[in-house]
Order: structure tokens, then sequence, then C-alpha cells
């Protein structure tokens, strides 16, 4: 939990900037040509190959930079949960982890708590209040579970001995080293998740830096405890990325639903990439998709995945909202339970079958 703030540093000057560049040219190849080879799990950027790299990327000074990490902690452990998601899992065994009777109750609760903060924030941002109080019930159980893994040793660690993603945790080490600048945090004092996401809202720093809000006007963009700020930024993210209020996310199809030749090959992506729209559908698949109810449109953009559920192999329909809720989190299982917990609250929007 972060309680209070304070500024950290001021600099730039001409000697710096020239002693960095040419740092760069030295060690950022050595850093490049351990990344290609060496394995998860063992740190192939030095401490000081990483200073380089996220000054030559920041613009920031090495001995700032040095300073901020110098009591950055490698830990391999990171690396292991990185390896062992849940997402990961079939949606069978991952479902009952989210979609009980507890998480109905708190979530209904929550919601009750904040009705007006959650009315105001739909009206502003014309997302729905179920899928924002979802997304809070599974990220942190509305707020409870905010993570207790400093950010600084998970992102050190997956910046230097993560090789296949390296590059991206470098940049989420760079945006919270200058978030930690720009909104006063205390990154030495910041923890959330082996991922380096924090807050109620559980965002990787550059998700904070692009679409966290202040909807509650006192000047700081709280994610730990203002209610307002927590809603309104989960709410402000699904409106930049295309979220249409009011519409369906996901429907189940029959077991044994035939697919033709062309959509059988769609559903092999691990993101829906074919979008149409549900009477396009109907018009190739009539025996299939006439059969859909209400609140689906024929105007609805939609897309079909399949997912490894309790029934087997099964077949789904999906709103391009679900794909808005897979950029919180690039998975069909994520995506999907979101979708039932919000159909826990709003049965007539977001039922699946």
């Amino acid at each position: 939990m972060i309680s209070s703030y304070s500024s950290i540093y001021h600099f730039n000057t001409v000697v710096h900037t020239t002693l960095l560049l040419l740092a760069l040219l030295i060690s950022a190849p050595q850093a490049s040509q351990a990344a290609g080879k060496a394995p998860d799990g063992t740190q192939h950027v030095s401490r000081e190959e990483l200073v380089t790299l996220l000054a030559s990327e920041t613009g920031l000074p090495a001995n700032a930079l040095t300073e901020i990490i110098k009591d950055a902690v490698f830990k391999p452990g990171i690396i292991e949960s990185m390896n062992k998601q849940w997402e990961a899992q079939p949606y069978a065994k991952y479902r009952p982890l989210f979609i009980k009777q507890s998480m109905s109750d708190k979530g209904k609760a929550f919601l009750k708590e904040n009705r007006s903060t959650f009315a105001s924030a739909e009206q502003k941002y014309q997302v729905d209040s179920a899928i924002i109080a979802g997304i809070l019930g599974i990220e942190t159980r509305f707020g409870e579970s905010h993570g207790s893994k400093p950010i600084l040793d998970s992102l050190y660690t997956l910046s230097t001995g993560f090789p296949r993603r390296a590059k991206f945790f470098r940049s989420q080490l760079a945006a919270i080293i200058q978030i930690s600048l720009q909104d006063k945090l205390k990154l030495n004092e910041l923890k959330g998740s082996y991922a380096g996401a924090f807050g109620a809202i559980q965002f990787i720093p550059t998700s904070f830096r692009d679409f966290a809000v202040d909807d509650d006007g006192d000047g700081i963009r709280d994610v730990f405890n203002s209610k307002a700020d927590i809603i309104g930024s989960v709410a402000n993210y699904f409106q930049k990325h295309g979220w249409q209020h009011g519409r369906p996310v996901a429907h189940w199809l029959p077991p044994r639903t035939k697919l033709n030749k062309a959509w059988k090959e769609n559903i092999k992506d691990s993101k829906p990439k074919h979008w149409v729209t549900l009477a396009e559908l109907r018009r190739e698949m009539p025996k299939v998709f006439n059969k859909i109810p209400l609140p689906w449109l024929e105007s609805d953009k939609v897309s079909i995945i399949e997912m490894q559920t309790k029934k087997g192999n099964q077949l789904a329909l999906v709103h391009y909202n679900f794909r808005v809720i897979m950029s919180y989190n690039p998975s069909f299982n994520y995506a999907m339970a979101v979708t039932e917990i919000a159909a826990m609250w709003e049965s007539e929007k977001f039922a699946v079958d």
C-alpha cells in the first residue's frame, strides 16, 4: 500500500549524455549477445549493462539509474512463476478459481457499496459496471490483495534473466522508474505481482502511465486507495481499447457444433483475428447461428474460439468486447472468466449459455 510520496532526482548534463552514448556503443552488443544465449533463470545481463540500456532508452543519466536500481535483487523464483501461469491451464481447471459463490457475494456487495462511483464511471466512459467489477474481482479480490512482490525486484529480474521477453520487461522497468519520479511513488516500497503489475487494478507500468486517471480530482492517480481512481482507470482502459457499452461478450455453442472449412482454420489462432458481423455468420452457417438469442444483434462484430471445458473442447461465439478484455490479459481463460463473473450480476446481458 502506498501512503506517502517524495521527489527523488533532478538531473541532465551534456557530459553525462556523451558518456552514456559512448558506454552504449561498447556495452549494448555484449548485452544483446548474452540475451540470445542464456536460458531463463540465469542473470544474463549485468546491472551495469542494464543501466546502459535504460539510459539509452529513457534519457536519464546512468549515475541516477544506478542509484535507483542499486538495491534491486535478482530472484529466479519470479521467472519460475512466469513459466507456470494459471492462464495456461485448461478452462475446466481455471474456471473454478473464480466462478463461485464467494466471488458473486463479494462482488455484489462491492457494487452496492460503490454504486454512485460505478454509475459515474459508466456514464463517463461507457463501460459496463459489471465488467469493471469482474476485472477487480479476478485481479485483487476487489482491492483486498494487491500482491506482495517488490516491483523493483520483479522487473529487474525479468529484465536481466528472462531472454524471450527481456525487452518488454525492461520497458516496464523504465516506465516505473519514470512514473516514480513524475507521480512521486516510492519505488523501493512499491509491491505487486511477480510480473510487475500493481494496485487494485494490477496495471503494468506502461498501462498505468497511459490509462490510469485521477477521477477523484486530488491530483494523484491513486490505484491503491481511491475507489474513483481505481474504477475510473479500468473504465478508461476499456474505453480506449474499443469497448462497446451494453453489448454481450461470449456465448457457448452446443457440443458437436460443426463449422465450415474456413472457420475450422480460423479457430486455431491463439487470439481471435478473423472478425465478421453476426449477420455474415448466419449467412455462412445458418443452422448454427440463426439460433443465437438476444441480446446478440445482426450488426455485432464477432468471431469464434475453442476452449477446453469440462464438456471437452467447446466452441464459443465471441463479441469484439471479448478481444477488448484480452487486451487486459491475453488469455481466453481470463476473458471468459471475467464474462462469467459479470453474468453473476447481469445475466441477461452477459450470460454465456
